[in-house]
């Protein structure tokens, strides 16, 4: 797979009330496509210091992605989520020398639900979507196993400082097989906006940033969208679910730095409070 660099435009803000000042034509619609299970007890961090309220709990979460209408530049996706291969197979027809063995083992690899009909294709069909890029948070597989059954001559797009690793001949899953090109945004050329830092002007008219948010993996990206019925914020895996925002605790499992990871969820929360118009969605939960 060949790696290309994200053209990042050039923008004249600032700072972020004269972009909310200046919605755009864009939409945001999420679909679920599949379940993983999760222990509350990793989805929050228990040794942060209000871990107290953690209890040792198993939490089944939605597998999301995100479908980004704007009026004038077409639809995209953040996260591609599940293809249906997990309808049948709840680790997701897992390939490999190993893999019977650390599935059995229960090593590295999650169990996941699906019902009929939920799997991304089912999704961009129903709803007629002309897809014409996809911008992933990072590279774990709930966030890009759907792109197997996604057409290939769109653009694709991570963080520079994203890894895919491939775990060949161990385990694989063969993901973003028959993608030629990823495009990398380099966060390092970006500008440093207020409270949140590094964001780049994806579309350059305000209405989708990308924003560096390392810690669960070092390339992390989080979305803005800056709709006309106010601003969201795909926050990704920084915060599995509501109940992290409610207190404060990001996860400590599946992360690759949890102190940065912390650090980069306080700057989230500090900037909700800033922009309470602002509505932070989890990477496994829905508003």
């Amino acid at each position: 797979m060949e790696k290309k660099a994200f053209d990042i435009k050039k923008h004249d803000f600032k700072e972020w009330k004269s972009i909310f000042n200046n919605p755009q034509p864009i939409t945001i619609k999420s679909f679920i496509t599949g379940y993983v299970i999760l222990n509350k007890r990793g989805a929050l961090n228990p040794d942060h210091p209000k871990a107290s309220i953690i209890k040792d709990e198993l939490l089944e979460v939605p597998v999301l992605a995100h479908w980004i209408h704007h009026e004038k530049l077409g639809d995209y996706l953040i996260d591609t989520g599940l293809d249906s291969s997990y309808h049948d197979d709840p680790h997701g027809n897992m390939k490999g020398l190993f893999a019977k063995l650390f599935i059995k083992a229960n090593l590295f690899v999650d169990e996941y639900k699906q019902a009929e009909n939920q799997n991304i294709g089912h999704h961009i069909e129903k709803n007629k979507i002309k897809l014409k890029g996809v911008f992933f948070t990072h590279l774990h597989s709930d966030h890009i196993a759907g792109t197997r059954e996604l057409p290939k001559n769109i653009t694709y797009t991570a963080s520079k400082d994203e890894k895919y690793h491939d775990y060949k001949p161990l385990f694989y899953g063969d993901y973003l097989k028959g993608v030629k090109t990823l495009y990398e945004i380099n966060f390092k050329d970006a500008a440093d906006m207020p409270i949140l830092g590094k964001s780049i002007d994806i579309f350059g008219d305000g209405s989708l940033w990308a924003i560096s948010t390392p810690g669960h993996t070092k390339g992390h990206t989080s979305f803005l969208i800056n709709t006309l019925n106010g601003p969201v914020l795909l926050a990704g895996d920084v915060c599995y679910i509501k109940l992290s925002l409610k207190n404060g605790i990001a996860p400590s499992s599946y992360t690759e730095d949890i102190k940065v990871n912390q650090e980069t969820f306080n700057r989230i929360i500090k900037f909700k409070r800033a922009y309470p118009q602002i509505e932070v969605f989890c990477g496994h939960e829905l508003s």
